[in-house]
């Protein structure tokens, strides 16, 4: 499959370990190859393994391995939003207002067994490697220091799903209005971040809006 795969996006695969298993899907949509390698990133994470894509070659990664730094793009904080959920990349934040060291404990609390942290205290610079995912709710949370907003308090807060995770996603988007293609409210007043491996939620938002969250 990944070899069909490499070869329908015209990229070259790179590969030392195989996962186990079978993978079967089916649906009647068109997708792009950054949506398909999402898709199979989402599903390759519960096995352990991330498809890392570096100009045109495809590198199937064993997250028991170390990924070697050379392979993973880096783009901007604001280029994230052109990115897959699963994918992983690298950003380079600025920290004005947060304290560098405050920011780097933080931001381990919150990555992935792929992520990284590198700071460079003396520049007042934070390298993260991680999911494009969880990256953009880093960004969100060093955006809420660097930028308060005038008009509204927000915080944030983790909900263990006990059972299934995508069962609980698709009806807390039902229950709260949330566009299933979505990881926030219209208002930007509730948004959420997937740890699939650790079935978990970080809900960043109105304290009123969360409380509905874990409620539901």
């Amino acid at each position: 499959m990944l070899d069909w795969f490499a070869a329908q996006a015209e990229l070259s695969l790179l590969w030392t370990t195989l996962p186990e298993g079978t993978f079967n899907y089916t649906d009647n949509r068109e997708y792009t190859v950054g949506e398909a390698l999402d898709l199979l990133n989402g599903v390759l994470l519960t096995k352990g393994y991330t498809l890392v894509r570096r100009d045109r070659l495809l590198l199937l990664v064993n997250l028991e391995d170390n990924i070697d730094e050379r392979l993973v793009t880096q783009v901007l904080p604001e280029e994230l939003d052109k990115r897959g959920e699963f994918e992983i990349v690298g950003v380079v934040f600025q920290l004005d207002k947060y304290p560098p060291e405050d920011a780097e404990n933080d931001i381990r609390k919150l990555i992935g067994p792929q992520g990284d942290v590198k700071l460079l205290a003396k520049s007042r610079l934070v390298y993260v490697r991680d999911s494009a995912g969880k990256l953009r709710t880093i960004k969100r949370i060093i955006d809420r220091v660097e930028n308060p907003p005038a008009d509204r308090e927000e915080t944030s807060e983790e909900i263990v799903v006990e059972h299934d995770l995508e069962g609980a996603l698709i009806f807390l988007r039902q229950m709260m209005g949330i566009p299933e293609d979505r990881n926030q409210l219209p208002d930007g007043s509730l948004r959420f971040g997937v740890d699939a491996l650790g079935n978990r939620l970080l809900v960043v938002g109105k304290p009123e809006q969360i409380a509905k969250a874990k409620e539901y």
